[in-house]
């Protein structure tokens, strides 16, 4: 299979479509990756991405983001950026670096600025709305339902990337860091076995560097699906065994060959599987301790509530 793709929720869809239009008139997997969470973090109705995100208790929209060429091992990254209108743009400019690779804050925003990357202000009045009615509310700090990071995995030829975009857990603590820019939890790519990401509660995808581990299952020989399906349980059997609850967690993956897989432990997962120039919205579920995938059909579209 020379072109596949993969993404996290159905927000992503449009964007993929996108990335299906690059892929097919020869473009680079950078540039169909880039085109696809760029959609998403423009877009203000999905707000756990990008433009109108999730803010932070202090009523900032922070982003994270990271790109990962699997060819090269090359991986770049952004943390808690504000008012950078692409995130993903910026953290693959920094995967052609070998160290100042992964940025942060300000420092990541003068970047940014010096390398000529554009500027916005993601802080919309629906965001700063839900910011100010979040703070009446209950102020668990969960994952959020329906949609969350947008991770993006995907091969054109021999190449192989990764990319991942997110606004990060509503109202979390300034300066928290979840594992969506994280290299091997968040995602992990190495073209000579398979690419991963993961899209969730970020702490509960770090306490098991899931990303890497998926990768180094298919390394071992695995297929994509059972290694999916076996990094995931065996890292919520670990958490019950720690005491721990496991809160939502969904992971993607891609083999070096372009086959594609998804497992979750919630109910309902939907993902975007582009292979060669076909178009899928799937859906991965957990019921009863089962894993299962399907197709989306229009009567399950129609009931879905989340984006």
């Amino acid at each position: 299979m020379n072109k596949a793709m993969i993404s996290t929720w159905k927000m992503s869809y449009g964007g993929m479509l996108k990335a299906k239009d690059i892929l097919q008139q020869s473009g680079s997997v950078q540039a169909a990756i880039l085109a696809a969470i760029q959609d998403v973090e423009a877009r203000e109705e999905f707000i756990s991405v990008g433009h109108g995100g999730l803010p932070n208790a202090q009523g900032h929209v922070q982003l994270d983001s990271a790109y990962m060429n699997g060819n090269t091992l090359g991986f770049g990254g952004i943390i808690e950026v504000e008012n950078v209108e692409s995130p993903i743009a910026v953290a693959a400019k920094l995967s052609d670096y070998k160290v100042n690779c992964l940025l942060s804050g300000k420092g990541a925003e003068a970047f940014a600025q010096e390398e000529g990357f554009a500027f916005q202000n993601h802080m919309t009045p629906q965001s700063k709305k839900r910011w100010q009615d979040k703070q009446k509310e209950d102020m668990e700090l969960k994952a959020y339902e329906g949609h969350d990071t947008v991770c993006v995995l995907g091969k054109c030829q021999d190449e192989l990337a990764a990319g991942v975009s997110t606004s990060g857990l509503f109202m979390k603590h300034e300066g928290r860091v979840g594992d969506s820019p994280i290299i091997g939890s968040g995602f992990y790519s190495d073209a000579l076995y398979g690419s991963a990401a993961a899209t969730g509660l970020g702490e509960d995808i770090m306490r098991g560097c899931l990303s890497i581990r998926i990768v180094d299952a298919m390394a071992a020989g695995m297929s994509v699906q059972a290694a999916v399906d076996t990094v995931l349980d065996a890292h919520v059997k670990r958490m019950q065994m720690a005491n721990r609850t496991c809160d939502a967690i969904s992971v993607i993956a891609m083999d070096k060959d372009g086959n594609c897989g998804a497992s979750t432990n919630i109910s309902e997962f939907p993902y975007v599987v582009i292979q060669e120039d076909d178009i899928k919205l799937m859906v991965a579920t957990y019921q009863n301790g089962k894993h299962d995938n399907f197709e989306a059909d229009a009567a399950w579209i129609k009931q879905y509530t989340g984006d």
